[in-house]
């Protein structure tokens, strides 16, 4: 077991040398073998774990990490954090964190998710259809990738869809990591400001949606929520509900426009290599960038290194679903993999609570667009494409397309 003896830190979040491939230097720290530390915005020096058998035991039981933003050291993206993010559930441990996950998980299982196949099958042909109008180019991601994930999430929560637009320009500002703080909590206000009247109004006109169940059972019959937990999971559950989904279902689109060979096997079988294509591109992209975090609460040696208690971790998901120790051939994208391996939803008790919801969406939405567009391809040079480095989740800012 070994202390810390680098003292090079570079500076976190790690830019990419490529877009299609995990930042270089996570890459040269997972090969090496042990955590390195990053610099961070507030000079403190957490932690880079990229190994994908370190991130799980990072992740995984034992309650050695915790993922409290508030608790002092923890690695937090910005100031704003501890006071956008320190109410809500997902970022608390234990008692705090699973009777609430509870609440929420009969709305996300694989079997609702399923039940709401046919509606999402619908609400993607209906996008589809509105596409030739819209004239060319087109950017797919405002049209389509973020269109249906949008209509699905407000759905489900029974927010009125003539509110959409502003529910994600909120949202979008709340992960974007170089945003002013005071940017980040004015959106986060407006966000909450917005679930708050709307579920203020299903007490009046209760409906199926989850909001609407927050409110009249988990607040006012069952008296387990108050008022405002309620609208803070409102608020996770929107903003997470479509911006990371509308992310992946861009990036997926354009993978399938570079290799038409695996567009080509998605199309050959749909029901066969859609649920495939969905777990290959979440780990060939994972675009999670910059989380999880989590403080070390006991001292836990990883990978020979020892972590002391009140040091911060960053688990660097892209560099571990590209782990070679684990996946073989992985900078290959290869939607007939069936290595079900990946951690792009996470890991242990706080994976992703949508994440079946994502895979239906992702599921119909890409051979949906296929059959529909055979002849899709991009309006301009691949080398015209910009990413955001700049946000939890990583994707495209457009995606201009002609057909």
């Amino acid at each position: 077991m070994s202390a810390d003896t680098t003292t090079e830190a570079p500076e976190f979040p790690l830019s990419r040398g490529c877009p299609f491939a995990p930042p270089e230097t996570a890459t040269a720290f997972r090969d090496a073998g042990a955590p390195r530390r990053v610099t961070i915005w507030n000079g403190s020096r957490p932690w880079l774990i990229t190994r994908h058998d370190q991130i799980q035991q990072v992740l995984g039981p034992g309650g050695r990490f915790g993922a409290d933003v508030t608790h002092p050291g923890f690695p937090n993206t910005s100031s704003a954090q501890p006071h956008v993010e320190g109410g809500i559930f997902f970022r608390k441990d234990g008692d705090e964190h699973l009777p609430i996950r509870r609440i929420l998980n009969p709305d996300f299982t694989a079997k609702a998710s399923e039940t709401l196949r046919p509606r999402i099958a619908e609400l993607t042909e209906q996008l589809l259809d509105e596409l030739p109008a819209k004239g060319q180019p087109l950017d797919l991601i405002e049209e389509f990738a973020l269109a249906l994930p949008t209509v699905v999430i407000c759905e489900v929560l029974g927010v009125p869809l003539d509110q959409r637009h502003a529910v994600h320009e909120a949202s979008k500002k709340v992960v974007q990591l170089s945003l002013p703080p005071e940017e980040k909590l004015a959106a986060f206000q407006e966000l909450a400001e917005n679930i708050h009247r709307t579920m203020a109004a299903k007490r009046d006109q209760p409906d199926d949606g989850l909001l609407s169940r927050l409110v009249n059972t988990w607040v006012d019959e069952k008296c387990v929520l108050t008022f405002e937990d309620a609208v803070n999971l409102g608020v996770l559950v929107i903003g997470a509900g479509h911006e990371t989904t509308a992310n992946m279902i861009g990036l997926g689109i354009l993978a399938f426009l570079r290799e038409p060979e695996q567009r080509d096997t998605l199309l050959s079988d749909p029901q066969k290599y859609a649920p495939t294509a969905v777990e290959e591109m979440m780990r060939y992209w994972s675009m999670v960038q910059t989380e999880p975090r989590r403080l070390c609460l006991q001292d836990t040696e990883i990978g020979g290194v020892l972590i002391k208690a009140g040091e911060g971790v960053i688990c660097n998901l892209p560099a571990a679903n590209r782990d070679p120790a684990v996946f073989a051939d992985p900078e290959r994208l290869d939607i007939t993999r069936t290595e079900r391996r990946h951690i792009g939803f996470g890991f242990g008790v706080h994976q992703c609570l949508g994440q079946n919801l994502s895979r239906v969406e992702m599921q119909e939405a890409w051979p949906r667009l296929f059959r529909r567009f055979p002849t899709l391809r991009l309006a301009v040079a691949e080398s015209e494409l910009h990413f955001h480095d700049d946000a939890l989740t990583y994707g495209l800012e457009e995606l201009p397309v002609t057909w």
